[in-house]
């Protein structure tokens, strides 16, 4: 009886996983070497297999084999959930690196260290995306999308009106300008600000300026809906202080561009108590701020002046810190310097006093009997502007609240000048001078404080002119219970600018919103709200259109408003550090920073996971400029071509 064959059996598959079964039951194939290798299992079974495998020419194929990637590992299957994950993964880092300010030089790195520590990771194996291909990703396909996600938005939600603010900066020898929108929009969380376009222009005239902000907003069919312009005080912006309207400059010729409908301007209320301060202490005899620079510019780059100084601190028990100077353009910086100085004075004023020849300037300024005390007044006035100040530049704030800042602002001033008010510490030193017999000088020093006040208080009040017709929206604060009488001022002023808003409607309206102000009474959470917040609130409470559609019209309307322009004066500091940057770039990086600035790295993650035309767009080949160029001329070559065929024209194809 003959002998039965062996077969290549799911076992011996298993224990030998190179073979796979061969032509018929009795042979298996090698997978390492050439196709088309067969061993026969017939006679001895797992024999055969391991004696191919321990032949020459199998070793040969299995080394042959580690030394090259399969092409499973190099290629990933098109239209497959993997690539997709890959695709996301390479997006999302390229967020990453904008969100959090790193170079675009970090992803070299980072592409090639995602398979090195986690090599067990498909998705990290076949990611590559390095310094190129992310900032293509970002011009090409984030930035625009981003722009499209915020003009999609305008018009799915129906928002009406809007506002635009302006600022200008410097990126190397070019001047940008950025353009931002502001406008209210319940169902994305209340007022949002979004920046539309970044581009360089030749100069910050006011026809430039104008121009450039026309044609940006007629290109994304804004310009119809924007009812207010925002901007710094400067001449160019609003034409002085009673914002001429028939000068020269960019809110008088938006104002005529749009017929008179954009009649709403807004100042920068930062700047107003900035330069408050800063024309209050010209009135000074004492120049705080030159000796303030000048400290600073005699010690920040000396180091043995600086190790004297140290010691001067360490004779008189006081810890050393390092003093400080102010911003160019914000007086009220000068505040941190000023409170570092009064730390440190007596090192300070020992050391300068101890020296052969120091600056006249300082030198006469701690010669002076009352040097400290302008110091310590200073300080006093200049903390509470500082922390009024920061309460302006709040995120989101609505005119209204702005409004209710100044006015505390001036209350306080008249205040102060009322009583002649000056700190515990300024009095002790002008009674310790008065004992010493320098009854004069701190007479004099008493008369400085009022005048000083006085300025400030006629500076404040010939500024907030304009912004006293915004009073009338007072009520939108919803901080106190309402009355229709003080509503009908807010809706003439609306339509005056156009802004059509049914009466009849409204007051059936306000009744709704009267009885939801009521119920929050005594709520310290809801009073906290912004405005903006607490309008949403409603909003989202409300049953439909029917019961909010005028409500939502004077929202839109009034939130439109910029209360200052700090949302565009911010945009440039996102961009420190980034000279090297095409303009390209740096306009896309911004665009995703500012617009983006509250989505986290996951969420952004998770968006792309869900948006297969973004992701098809990152892994096509059209994010780079040269592909982009490439289709250009050859679009331009086949229409040459297709005239020459309907012409009947001959022509000769240039060989290369």
């Amino acid at each position: 009886m003959p002998k039965r064959k062996c077969r290549f059996s799911v076992q011996l598959q298993r224990k030998y996983t190179c073979f796979r079964r061969g032509r018929d039951d009795f042979e298996g194939e090698c997978l390492v070497c050439r196709p088309g290798t067969f061993v026969s299992v017939a006679h001895k079974g797992g024999r055969d297999l391991q004696s191919h495998m321990d032949s020459e020419k199998h070793k040969i194929a299995s080394r042959g084999e580690a030394s090259s990637a399969k092409l499973a590992n190099v290629f990933v299957k098109s239209c497959s959930k993997w690539e997709d994950e890959v695709t996301a993964a390479e997006g999302t880092f390229a967020f990453h690196t904008v969100k959090h300010h790193h170079s675009y030089n970090v992803m070299t790195c980072t592409s090639g260290l995602l398979k090195t520590m986690f090599p067990d990771s498909d998705i990290a194996r076949k990611f590559s995306s390095a310094k190129t291909k992310t900032e293509a990703i970002v011009n090409s396909v984030l930035a625009p999308d981003c722009l499209e996600n915020v003009l999609k938005s305008l018009e799915e939600n129906e928002i009406g009106y809007c506002g635009v603010s302006t600022d200008a900066s410097n990126h190397g020898p070019v001047k940008v300008v950025a353009i931002v929108i502001q406008y209210f929009d319940w169902k994305s969380g209340g007022l949002q600000s979004k920046i539309i376009e970044m581009q360089s222009q030749p100069n910050e005239t006011a026809d430039t300026i104008f121009s450039y902000v026309k044609e940006t907003l007629d290109s994304k069919g804004l310009l119809k809906k924007c009812i207010a312009f925002t901007g710094d005080n400067c001449n160019t912006v609003f034409g002085g202080i009673q914002q001429d309207s028939e000068g020269r400059n960019v809110f008088a010729k938006l104002k005529s561009e749009l017929d008179n409908k954009t009649s709403i301007g807004v100042g920068c209320p930062a700047h107003i108590l900035n330069n408050c301060v800063h024309q209050a202490a010209d009135t000074l005899d004492v120049d705080v701020e030159s000796v303030i620079f000048k400290i600073y510019q005699y010690f920040h780059i000396y180091r043995v002046r600086t190790e004297q100084l140290k010691e001067y601190c360490e004779f008189v028990d006081t810890e050393y810190n390092k003093l400080l100077s102010r911003s160019k353009t914000r007086w009220l910086s000068s505040f941190p310097g000023i409170t570092r100085l009064i730390h440190a004075f007596p090192a300070v004023k020992a050391f300068f006093l101890s020296q052969n020849k120091p600056p006249t300037v300082l030198q006469e300024f701690f010669e002076h009997e009352l040097s400290e005390a302008y110091l310590l007044h200073l300080q006093s006035l200049m903390s509470m502007f500082h922390s009024y100040v920061l309460e302006l530049e709040r995120e989101n704030n609505s005119v209204v609240e702005i409004l209710q800042v100044l006015l505390c602002v001036q209350n306080m001033l008249a205040e102060r000048r009322s009583h002649s008010f000056m700190s515990l510490k300024v009095k002790s030193l002008l009674k310790e001078k008065r004992e010493e017999g320098l009854g004069a000088e701190c007479d004099k020093f008493c008369a400085e404080v009022n005048r000083f006040y006085d300025s400030c208080i006629e500076y404040l009040e010939k500024r907030m002119e304009p912004m006293k017709e915004f009073s009338c929206f007072m009520w939108m604060s919803l901080s106190e219970s309402l009355e229709w009488d003080k509503v009908g001022p807010s809706i003439k002023f609306l339509l005056d600018r156009e802004v059509s808003i049914d009466e009849g409607k409204c007051f059936d309206q306000f009744c709704n919103l009267e009885k939801f102000v009521d119920q929050f009474k005594g709520d310290d959470e809801f009073i906290k709200l912004q405005a903006h917040q607490k309008w949403t609130k409603y909003f989202e409470t409300s049953k439909n259109i029917m019961c909010h559609s005028e409500l939502l019209k004077m929202a839109q309307g009034f939130f439109a408003l910029a209360s200052h322009y700090a949302n565009a004066g911010c945009i440039f500091s996102l961009s420190k550090e980034r000279g090297n940057l095409s303009l390209d770039s740096l306009r896309s990086m911004v665009l995703l920073q500012y617009n983006y600035k509250h989505v986290t790295c996951k969420e952004f993650h998770a968006y792309l996971l869900s948006n297969t035309q973004l992701l098809n767009k990152i892994r096509s080949t059209e994010k780079y400029a040269w592909a982009r160029q490439r289709r250009t001329e050859e679009q331009s070559a086949s229409e040459s071509v297709s005239f020459c065929t309907s012409t009947g024209v001959s022509y000769r194809v240039p060989m290369y």
